[in-house]
């Protein structure tokens, strides 16, 4: 049973078996067969060609006010039916046009700072008709989010029963975020854990689940390792056009490691005119962060790029971290009907680790560590292509791989992992009626895993891989305004290869393992109370049931004397109320969660001097429920004020077959890590070219781990430990930060952050102190000027 991820455990092997096939020589075809196929091959090349030369119709409009002043830089999503289709920007007269559309049902969706609008549905009957529209944006709390992660084909987020958080580009501007990971506290049942200061290990939990039971994914490229682990310290926040966090299991969609949530990062995509940006920015320990950025549209061969570079000298000695990042984004579309994209995301970074240095509640910390070091490349390939063959069916075929390598220096020896995960997706999107959206697809996925204590009998690691196939569907219906209905199954079968015999006798020789999993997922709103006028605006019901599966990492299989390890598992559901305020100015969300946790990995008996008497087995269980509360409020378009707050109650269960839990940990203990409370503030005010923005994170105490040991602290000394308590509550803190920024001509800006502005003493992970009061201050240009 997982509850933290600590990072000097690093994963997994195996030795590669190749397979050799002989393919047997095609049965000659007869001719009178080979001029069918050519006969259809030949209509089918005339079909897609008057399909690709059809000029299609043009709907163009302008983005407006309430007053009816023009706004510019307005982003402006085109939806088909239920689907999102193609999205652009305004240019500084407020214009933005969509060409080449198929005859169909159409709306718009547009978001502002402080404002959005909606616009339709209008029906366009020709290929030859211009359409032209006037899209009025309205001050609104409220906003119109497309989201692409929690539905297939992507969806509008107010037409989804699932709980969905989108975090903006401009959000993560105004905070000042450095990593993405301090912009996901401001989340409702969302907990981040960060050991130390910048590089140092950051888990994610949400709602309870396991901080290796997120899939992670930028630009839908899964990043996760081998069994789910992943650390957020590196994900920049430059570069970024917004994070989608989809709270609840979405195996149905994704399969494994969408046990607790999907958390999709979003890169900016280039189009419009030529665009470039920049930034230097400088603060407290030393550090240096440096970034740049460009996007245009050529010929229909759209770009994006990002680089970002940091370091930080720390506190303490061997404190040091050093990252540089890249995002790139290519595409290629004359038209919406045939699309096609190339991502790529790229981190290389090096951290010193000086071991935990602040609470040392067993007196067992030697001293600084200042030989340990860890180095990963963090490497993302995604391509896809789509194809609208007829104005109701697409087909979209994607192709991703990430690979993750970790190389750890220590005064015991150096190590290191190395992970590799491909996945090809192909899905058929139909659009039933302008009501009725189904997609069903198949997706292959290979990952596998090298690692220095994943040996054979000769303690030599080898390549351990699992390869699974999977068939997956889903349909979303929306019969009106008030009503919405999503659901959606996958099967999975997972192939888990044989594993050879363990040094040391850690394991016997191990057979290939199939499993096959289904998970379904149901989700549904309904307004309650429709209108948008008054003191009591809009009123709606949402809920979701699902469930959820992670399969074992490559140490569960490693250690194991068990041939039929299955993946851990998860079935939950929330239901909740979002209330709307004064004509959208203000909204108030509250939503129940409840997940149960079960057939959770846990490892029995065993000791340093007994390895062979490690089991692996699917017996452990334990229970999260809790209430997420929510706010958001645009008193006027200048001022947005974000509120939240989490009780969450975790308890362990006893293991299948017994009244216990697995020693040291007890029935009824609360996950480690994990606060009974938990709340943010954020509020942000802009006045001509100056921006003010204060926001906060309160977390309630904890109950954690000995820093140095872990749970071997309390192992006794015949099992090779010193005997001693091992769980320890960590006080709760309170982090507030306040910032500046001020817009001047040509597009220079300058900005400045105070971070811990309280000077609080706090550890969010026990013996690793963080930042107390710290600085930031720094310049960004645009070539050209915003608008």
């Amino acid at each position: 049973m997982n509850f933290t991820h600590p990072k000097s455990l690093v994963t997994q092997q195996k030795s590669n078996y190749l397979k050799q096939f002989l393919l047997p020589k095609p049965l000659e075809r007869p001719p009178a067969m080979g001029r069918v196929v050519e006969w259809v091959i030949l209509a089918a090349t005339f079909f897609f060609l008057a399909v690709g030369l059809a000029e299609g119709a043009t709907l163009a409009g302008k983005t407006l006010d309430p007053s009816g002043r023009v706004v510019a830089n307005v982003r402006v999503r085109l939806m088909h039916d239920l689907a999102p289709l193609e999205e652009t920007r305004s240019d500084a007269r407020g214009q933005f046009v969509f060409h080449h559309l198929s005859p169909g049902k159409y709306f718009v969706v547009a978001n502002s700072p402080g404002m959005s609008g909606t616009s339709g549905p209008f029906r366009i009957a020709r290929r030859t008709e211009k359409l032209t529209i006037h899209l009025r944006l309205r001050i609104s709390a409220v906003r119109q989010q497309v989201v692409v992660s929690a539905s297939l084909g992507g969806a509008l987020a107010s037409q989804l029963g699932s709980s969905v958080s989108v975090i903006t580009h401009r959000e993560l501007e105004d905070e000042g975020v450095q990593y993405l990971f301090q912009a996901l506290r401001e989340v409702p049942g969302v907990v981040v854990n960060e050991t130390g200061g910048p590089g140092g290990v950051t888990s994610v939990f949400v709602r309870g689940g396991s901080s290796n039971y997120n899939l992670v994914m930028v630009d839908g490229i899964p990043l996760n390792e081998f069994g789910g682990d992943f650390d957020f310290a590196p994900l920049p926040a430059s570069g970024v056009e917004r994070v989608e966090v989809t709270r609840g299991p979405e195996s149905a969609l994704y399969g494994s490691d969408a046990i607790s949530s999907v958390i999709n990062i979003v890169t900016r995509r280039g189009g419009g005119p030529l665009h470039f940006s920049g930034l230097e920015e400088v603060g407290s320990h030393l550090t240096r962060r440096f970034a740049t950025a460009g996007s245009g549209l050529t010929r229909g061969i759209s770009w994006a790029y990002n680089l970002s570079r940091l370091d930080t000298d720390g506190l303490v000695q061997n404190d040091q971290y050093s990252d540089q990042s890249a995002f790139l984004t290519l595409g290629y579309s004359q038209n919406p009907r045939r699309q096609f994209r190339f991502n790529f995301f790229g981190n290389a970074n090096t951290a010193g680790v000086p071991g935990p240095f602040g609470s040392d509640p067993d007196h067992l910390f030697p001293g600084i560590d200042t030989i340990s070091r860890d180095e990963q490349n963090l490497f993302g390939y995604g391509a896809s292509y789509a194809e609208q063959i007829t104005p109701r069916f697409r087909q979209v075929v994607s192709a991703d791989v990430s690979l993750n390598r970790y190389f750890f220096v220590t005064p015991f020896g150096d190590s290191y992992s190395h992970n590799l995960r491909a996945v090809v997706n192909t899905q058929s999107q139909i659009a039933l009626s302008s009501q009725d959206f189904f997609v069903a697809g198949m997706e292959y996925n290979r990952e596998q895993i090298k690692n220095t204590y994943i040996a054979n009998a000769n303690n030599t690691p080898f390549l351990l891989p699992r390869t699974s196939w999977a068939g997956f569907a889903e349909n979303r219906w929306v019969p009106g305004r008030r009503f919405a209905l999503n659901a959606g199954v996958r099967f999975d079968d997972i192939l888990t290869h044989s594993l050879p015999p363990g040094a040391f006798g850690s394991r016997p020789l191990l057979p290939a393992s199939t499993v096959t999993e289904v998970d379904p997922r149901i989700s549904a709103a309904y307004l309650l109370r429709d209108g948008e006028s008054g003191a009591i605006g809009l009123t709606r019901w949402h809920g979701s049931f699902g469930t959820g599966i992670r399969a074992p990492d490559g140490f569960e299989l490693a250690f194991t004397n068990n041939p039929h390890l299955k993946p851990e598992k998860s079935v939950s559901f929330d239901t909740g109320v979002e209330q709307q305020f004064f004509s959208r100015r203000a909204s108030v969300d509250v939503t129940y969660f409840y997940n149960r946790f079960k057939d959770q990995i846990v490892v029995l008996g065993g000791s340093l001097t007994n390895l062979s008497s490690f089991v692996s087995d699917n017996l452990g269980n334990s229970r999260a429920e809790g209430l997420e509360v929510s706010m958001r409020a645009q008193p006027a378009r200048s001022l947005t004020v974000l509120g939240g707050y989490t009780f969450l109650d975790t308890s362990i269960l006893a293991l299948n077959g017994a009244d216990v839990a697995l020693a040291p940990l007890r029935v009824g203990q609360p996950f480690f890590r994990q606060p009974r409370h938990s709340g943010f503030f954020n509020v942000t005010w802009l006045h001509g070219p100056l921006m003010l923005n204060v926001n906060g994170y309160v977390r309630g105490s904890v109950l954690d781990l000995e820093p140095n040991l872990g749970l071997f602290a309390c192992a006794p000394p015949s099992e090779g430990g010193p005997g001693l308590p091992c769980m320890f509550t960590n006080k709760g803190y309170t982090l507030a930060n306040g910032g500046f920024s001020y817009q001047f001509p040509a597009g220079i800006q300058l900005y400045g952050r105070i971070n811990n502005f309280l000077n609080q003493k706090y550890e969010e992970a026990l013996g690793y102190p963080a930042w107390k009061l710290n600085f930031l201050a720094g310049i960004r240009f645009e070539l050209p000027a915003k608008y």
